[in-house]
């Protein structure tokens, strides 16, 4: 059976890269002409994908002539006038690489299993296809979503968040990014974003790119520092209050009101809330939103299905006030929706029918075993007091601090290991004290128990 890494295909469509894949083979000799091709279902099932998918596929290498049907029988590789054997080919000079690690822990590695992904929502999908109508499937849609979508996440909002919001007021977008980008031209501050330092480094690029400055904040115990924000001059702030990224704190009920009441004081403040990790608290009730608790209208509410769904999806949304709604529609209402109307149909047959949540149950409790289980290797295999974890239960990465340790000479000695580690000073935004201890962020989102206690072991011996 042929077998392809689909995770590897970027940002081509699937039966695009298969098709390429064969091809390639074919035009490399690995597939000889006259070789029988899977069937498409045999072959569907093997890789995950649908059997048209497949059916792509195969239909395309005819049209070029690289195999023929045979009628009841299958698809045969055809016969080419000048094949390159793959033992002809010259090797290729390719820039040299870092050798790809056996476990990363840093932002390059994607944060749940593609085969649960490709059995959840490959059964979501067939069941928006071959149940709903085609007036919904392929009908035109609100540039801010479909309504279907957008009162199947409200709903979720109150049910999960505590957050009264109406349909009206959520946009859906092809990923967080892209609705981060998309706020700046609508709100387009006058003073820089306040960004949480340290933080999550793609902010302030995608601000930067869409023509906004940016100033890092300082954190505290208790979340940003206040007087950090009040000296940056700026009237809009990107915070991570329920589980920050990437020192995992949880900002204080006071320090959320101290936010809310920044906001308050001048027209035109507002503050992002960015609730990217909310579903997998692993411990205790779900921290309440910054939003549920806003009485003036100066939250923004930001979340994304990557953490549960994968990145490879492009689905997130945003909850705005009604003002910034209103505002949304006259000012940027213009551009047309980001995310296919068949995946959105397909996600909110999901929140409606209970799978989305239960599909996040089972998967929190997976990914608290590979928790439980890292930590519990790394206390068994270094010296008791040399290490410590941080925010273990706010969500899918914690804060592993390592006593009188140099982060630098750990990850080193741990990537020429197999282990990619993500220090606290690779998210740093600008100039913070230095410190004595080692700290590295740890996001096991998508390891299984084995590679977690496998890379606990290496990360033990580098220390």
């Amino acid at each position: 059976m042929l077998d392809y890494d689909l995770d590897a295909r970027e940002d081509a469509s699937l039966y695009e890269f298969l098709y390429r894949s064969i091809r390639d083979d074919i035009e490399s000799g690995v597939l000889a002409p006259g070789a029988k091709l899977p069937s498409k279902r045999s072959f569907a099932q093997h890789l995950g994908v649908s059997v048209i998918t497949v059916e792509n596929a195969y239909a395309q290498l005819v049209t070029e002539g690289y195999c023929h049907a045979r009628p009841r029988s299958g698809h045969y590789v055809a016969e080419l006038p000048f094949v390159m054997r793959r033992e002809n080919l010259a090797a290729p000079q390719a820039p040299r690489e870092s050798p790809k690690p056996d476990v990363a822990f840093d932002l390059s590695r994607v944060t749940i299993d593609s085969s649960v992904v490709a059995r959840v929502w490959g059964r979501a999908l067939r069941g928006a296809l071959s149940r709903e109508p085609d007036d919904e499937l392929y009908g035109p849609q609100p540039p801010q979503g479909t309504l279907r979508l957008r009162r199947a996440i409200a709903d979720r909002l109150r049910q999960t968040r505590g957050i009264e919001v109406d349909a009206s007021c959520i946009v859906i977008g092809a990923g967080s990014q892209l609705l981060d980008a998309a706020l700046v031209q609508l709100l387009r501050p006058a003073g820089p974003i306040a960004l949480e330092n340290p933080g999550y480094p793609r902010l302030a690029q995608i601000y930067e790119a869409a023509g906004a400055s940016v100033c890092p904040v300082a954190l505290d115990a208790g979340g940003m520092r206040m007087d950090g924000l009040r000296a940056s001059d700026a009237s809009l702030v990107h915070v991570m209050p329920s589980h920050q990224f990437p020192t995992g704190i949880v900002t204080s009920i006071a320090r959320r009101r101290e936010l809310l009441g920044w906001a308050s004081e001048a027209e035109g403040r507002y503050i992002i809330e960015d609730d990217y990790d909310a579903p997998f608290r692993m411990a205790g009730r779900p921290v309440a939103s910054l939003m549920s608790i806003d009485t003036g209208g100066h939250v923004i509410y930001t979340n994304t299905f990557s953490k549960s769904l994968g990145p490879a999806l492009r689905m997130a949304f945003m909850a705005l006030p009604p003002a910034l709604a209103d505002d949304w529609a006259g000012k940027v209402g213009f551009y047309a929706n980001t995310v296919s109307v068949v995946d959105q149909i397909a996600l909110a047959r999901m929140l409606e029918s209970g799978d989305y949540e239960r599909h996040v149950n089972r998967y929190r409790k997976a990914q608290r075993d590979v928790r439980d289980a890292f930590i519990d290797e790394l206390a068994l295999a270094l010296p008791a007091g040399r290490a410590r974890v941080e925010e273990a239960d706010s969500g899918l990465h914690f804060v592993l601090v390592i006593a009188d340790a140099d982060e630098e000479s750990i990850t080193t000695a741990a990537l020429e290991r197999g282990v990619r580690l993500a220090p606290l000073g690779d998210y740093v935004l600008g100039k913070l004290p230095e410190r004595d201890d080692a700290c590295f962020a740890i996001q096991y989102g998508g390891l299984d128990v084995e590679s977690a206690c496998a890379a606990a072991r290496i990360i033990a011996e580098c220390v």
